[in-house]
């Protein structure tokens, strides 16, 4: 084929972008705005200086007195996690840990000034890992305090320098937690080395129970595995597999004595701390069994014994009885678990013993019970709920496929597609379904199997159950559905009560009603009449987002809560509670009395006792209010049943959240946060009045700190739009400075949210304010279709507002986002030449092949972002290839003025990463200035934290050349090439000896 026959059907592609996407963009923002010039054959013509177009800009001098925010300032940084109060309200708890570095835990005294502190190890651990998941992220434990407010149990890790020294030095043991018991008269702390876990009971305060870890076989850095990384995978057991047990320690908390029970694998107290239940598994088969030891006397009672594996072992919340599984009398070499139950209220001439209530042998064909799977009481004691497991596959041998052909096979009728099937492997192969086992009939049920999943009521008489296997393929492109149905807990029996739901079904607390969304309603099905009933159609509100711009049926706003008995459930519209009569007879009441509508506020539950499922109609309700328009917050009150508005407790330009209330008292807390504020801890014996403890980050005031206000303008459909503006402390009005832009859909809620400075793939207006730059996070409103044209005309003229204010220099104007704000930022830069620089990160550029990607990370193909959700197509490539076309940056990059730097990362699994290489291609081809940045093995947001300080770096290093003037990098003006890879984040040795 000829060259002009190759060049036809690109000329016709370029005259389609170009004719449909500028005329809609043009026709909203004003044509010129439009950069129109084509590419040129040749390589484009540079400036003097390759590297930037604007000259010298100098950032103001730093306040006096403060320091210059680096690197280095991040790490110092400290977050306040796992606040508590005590039950008695006299204490509150909670660990303050730096980004990088030791932590502490801090007691302090709600009424007085009385603050305790002790030490709690390298809980600041940054990630030295790439992709690696929420389980691998390092988070402290909360401490927790005994019932009676005396003391504070909490873990001890290891030091930095232990934990440093076990990561670097092969052979050194990994370093063991410890457990610190803090007595509040004092403050002492009684530190107890090796121990794996803890417990305090509920109620009562006396006891604390602690398992130590067995010394016996301490694993090494280079023996047993680095510290963090998943163990070897065992090889599989000939015999019936046990775990030994180690030594159990009770003290006594108030006598200080302290007693030892050993081999003990699994232990556990009853909620009012009269019962101490655990297992026990030796090496000889000495002693093993379930036992539980009367506290008030030291009596201890086997319930079963036998050389056996014991698992799970709880009590009822009355205390009452236990229930455990075992397979004790399984002597062949895959021994099965049974379900034990055994009654603690003794019976004349009968001693406490465990019965087996489900054998192993009644699992039906295919199905064991779950020897990992949870086993329980329901809320109200009256049944047992335990796990079905599948009997696991014979695994195929390891060498058995060396010659024979390893494939995955993609079938078209497949529920879920390969990488999803890959990613949920583990999950699928450890599946459980939920049987329930009634103790009045002595039968037991599966509720639960391969397609249905179920919620059971606290009396274990009504089951809801959900199937959405029917609508798996529809699910693939965003349009999937549920069925639910009544399951009886004894026969099993199912009755369908709806088909085709877009939402979730829900079960009332009591068991008494399902309750779900359709067609823009409330609707409920009454469990014990069958009776349906649509719960708001006659109200003038709308129940559903009213906001939401995305190709789909919009959301609800969601329920509230349930009162006693369920008598009533609130529901929520965008401003106001609605109390509903479930049943439908008596008419929906407004419970807010329209206050949040005619406010623009918001209002929402707050509950505050989590451990009741019901709301309590005899005590006031309390609400957590929003305005919408200022983002202002705080506390209201109001009553079910009651006429009349709600009552405001507090209301500030804050941002309070976090409420708390001690068990047994009248003493709250929260936080309370501006942007300058971090969220602190306040606590009072009202919400209205409260008292600051504690100062996480005091440093704070030594370093240069602006300020942010909301900004309005009009996008281009004269629609009005508000936006975050940061702007340097000591702003002046009358100079002009570098601006960068920041986005992604909408973050004006975030007023009055603290932020910290911090460094990764996205803008922290504190570190660019501290640079010189004024920082602009504009929201944004969407039509169908048109997400990359919605982005244009909606932050286009919030830029230009700014301009016309005359403190931004036209200039010197940055663009940036990650993700979806990567995207409209690649986006943007086609349709104008009005930004000297941009860094859209993890961007999609191409949507017609984005469309057939897998997210990895999920294993979702990702056609329903462009048909349904976030990418905003509205339909298949099939149905609108033109708005695939039109909305992808890459048929458009002939026209790019602006240099770019991007990061796109090989382990993403979110956005393909060849979306980062066809970028990047087609720059290089088009000879237009661009940087791209792969963190080998890391994630869609890097994980790893010195590629988050990185990729941090460069963009700043980035936007300093191309904004403020300034000298470009090594990296920018010669590469780095593969042969010198990694030599820019080491010192190397000179090989002739010198430095």
């Amino acid at each position: 084929m000829n060259r002009s026959s190759r060049a036809t059907p690109n000329r016709a592609l370029r005259a389609l972008c170009t004719v449909s996407a500028s005329a809609v963009v043009a026709g909203l923002i004003g044509a010129s705005t439009l950069n129109a010039q084509a590419a040129t054959s040749g390589p484009a013509s540079l400036p003097a200086n390759p590297f930037t177009s604007v000259s010298r800009w100098t950032p103001p001098p730093l306040p006096a007195g403060k320091k210059p925010i680096t690197q280095d300032t991040y790490d110092e940084w400290r977050t306040i996690s796992g606040s508590s109060l005590s039950n008695d309200g006299k204490w509150t708890a909670y660990s303050l840990s730096p980004v990088v570095g030791e932590g502490e835990l801090v007691v302090r005294a709600t009424a007085a000034a009385t603050e305790y502190r002790a030490p709690r190890g390298f809980t600041g651990r940054p990630q030295l890992q790439p992709s690696a998941d929420s389980a691998a992220q390092f988070s402290a434990q909360p401490a927790q305090f005994s019932a009676d407010g005396k003391f504070v149990a909490f873990t001890i890790y290891a030091s930095r320098a232990d934990v440093e020294r076990a990561r670097t030095r092969r052979g050194t043991p990994v370093p063991r937690n410890g457990l610190g018991i803090m007595n509040l008269a004092d403050g002492t702390v009684t530190r107890v080395p090796g121990v794996r876990s803890y417990r305090l009971a509920r109620n009562g305060g006396r006891f604390l129970a602690y398992l130590l870890e067995d010394t016996t076989a301490a694993p090494r850095n280079g023996a047993g595995g680095t510290p963090g990384a998943p163990a070897a995978t065992p090889a599989a057991a000939v015999g019936p597999r046990r775990e030994n047990g180690v030594t159990l320690v009770l003290r006594d908390l108030t006598a200080g004595t302290e007693q030892r029970i050993e081999g003990v694998t699994a232990f556990t107290f009853d909620d009012d701390e009269k019962w101490l239940g655990y297992t026990v598994t030796t090496r000889d088969g000495a002693g093993n069994g379930a036992f539980v030891r009367t506290l008030a006397s030291g009596a201890v009672t086997p319930l079963l014994t036998g050389q056996a594996t014991y698992r799970g072992m709880s009590f009822d919340r009355k205390g009452t009885q236990v229930v455990l599984m075992s397979d004790v009398g399984d002597s062949t070499p895959k021994p099965k678990m049974a379900v034990y139950h055994a009654s603690l209220v003794p019976v004349k001439g009968k001693p406490v013993t465990a019965r087996k209530i489900v054998a192993a042998a009644e699992a039906p064909a295919g199905l064991l019970i779950a020897e990992r799977g949870a086993v329980s009481f329901t809320r109200e004691g009256n049944g047992v709920i335990f796990s079905l497991g599948n009997v696991p596959m014979d695994s195929i041998p390891a060498d058995s496929l060396v010659d024979k052909a390893g494939y995955d096979l993609w079938h078209w009728k497949d529920t879920q597609i390969q990488p999803q099937q890959k990613v949920s492997a583990n999950r699928d192969r450890n599946r459980t379904y939920t049987a329930l086992y009634t103790i009045a009939s002595g039968k037991w049920t599966q509720l639960a199997n391969d397609s249905l999943r179920v919620t059971v009521s606290d009396d274990g008489r009504r089951v809801l159950g959900i199937n959405s296997v029917e609508y798996a393929i529809p699910q693939f492109w965003g349009e999937g559905a549920s069925d639910a149905y009544l399951i009886d807990p004894v026969s099993g029996a199912r009755t369908l009560i709806a088909k085709g739901l877009d939402g979730n079904p829900q079960l009332s607390p009591g068991g008494n009603y399902v309750t779900w969304f359709e067609k823009g309603q409330w609707v409920s099905y009454v469990v014990a009449t069958g009776k349906k009933s649509i719960l708001t159609d006659k109200l003038p509100v709308k129940f559903q987002d009213e906001e939401f711009d995305s190709p789909d049926v919009p959301p609800p706003y969601g329920l509230g809560g349930w009162s006693t008995a369920d008598k009533r459930v609130l529901v929520y519209d965008r401003f106001d509670v609605w109390e509903v009569d479930p049943s439908g007879v008596v008419s929906p009441k407004n419970l807010t009395d329209g206050e949040g509508r005619r406010a623009g506020v918001t209002f929402r539950v707050v509950d505050l006792d989590r451990e009741d499922p019901f709301l309590d109609t005899n005590t006031p309700l309390l609400l957590r209010a929003v305005d919408s328009l200022t983002k202002a917050s705080g506390f209201w009150r109001d009553r079910m049943g009651v006429d009349g508005k709600p009552e405001k407790i507090v209301m500030a330009d804050r941002n309070l959240n976090g409420l708390q209330k001690a068990r047994n008292a009248e003493q709250y807390l929260l936080t309370q946060s501006t942007y300058r504020d971090f969220p602190d801890l306040y606590t009072g014996t009202t919400i209205a009045s409260t008292a600051k403890i504690s100062n996480a980050n005091p440093q704070d005031a030594q370093y240069p700190r602006g300020t942010v206000e909301l900004v309005s303008w009009l996008n281009g459909d004269g629609i009005p739009l508000r936006g975050l503006l940061h702007k340097p402390e000591n702003f002046d009005p009358s100079k002009q400075y570098p601006m960068v832009v920041y986005f992604y859909e909408k973050l004006t809620d975030g007023l009055h949210n603290y932020v910290a400075p911090s460094g990764r793939n996205n803008v922290n207006p504190l570190v660019y304010n501290s640079l010189g730059y004024i920082v602009f996070q504009p929201d944004i409103i969407y039509t169908d279709g048109q997400p990359g044209p919605s982005a244009a005309k909606s932050i286009i003229p919030g830029v230009q507002a700014l301009i016309a204010k005359g403190f931004v220099d036209p200039k010197r104007v940055g663009i940036t986002g990650q993700s979806w704000g990567g995207y409209q930022s690649s986006y943007i830069i086609t349709v104008t030449n009005m930004f000297a620089a941009a860094v859209p990160n993890a961007t999609v550029v191409n949507m017609t092949s984005a469309y057939g990607g897998i997210r990895w990370q999920s294993g979702l193909a990702r056609t329903f972002q462009y048909e349904h959700t976030q990418s905003r197509i509205g339909g298949s490539l099939w149905q609108y290839p033109e708005r695939f076309v039109e909305n992808s940056p890459l048929f458009k990059l002939d026209r790019v003025t602006t240099p770019v730097l991007f990061m796109a990362n090989d382990n993403d699994g979110s956005v393909p990463w060849y979306q980062g290489i066809e970028y990047y291609v087609a720059m290089r081809r088009l000879q237009k200035e661009a940087y791209m940045v792969v963190y080998n093995g890391d994630e869609h947001n890097p994980t790893k934290r010195a590629n988050q300080k990185d990729i941090d770096k460069k963009m700043i290093e980035f936007f300093a050349v191309k904004l403020q003037g300034a000298d470009a990098p090594s990296w920018m003006v010669r590469g780095i090439p593969f042969l010198e890879k990694g030599r820019d984040q080491v010192k190397m040795a000179n090989p002739n000896g010198g430095k």
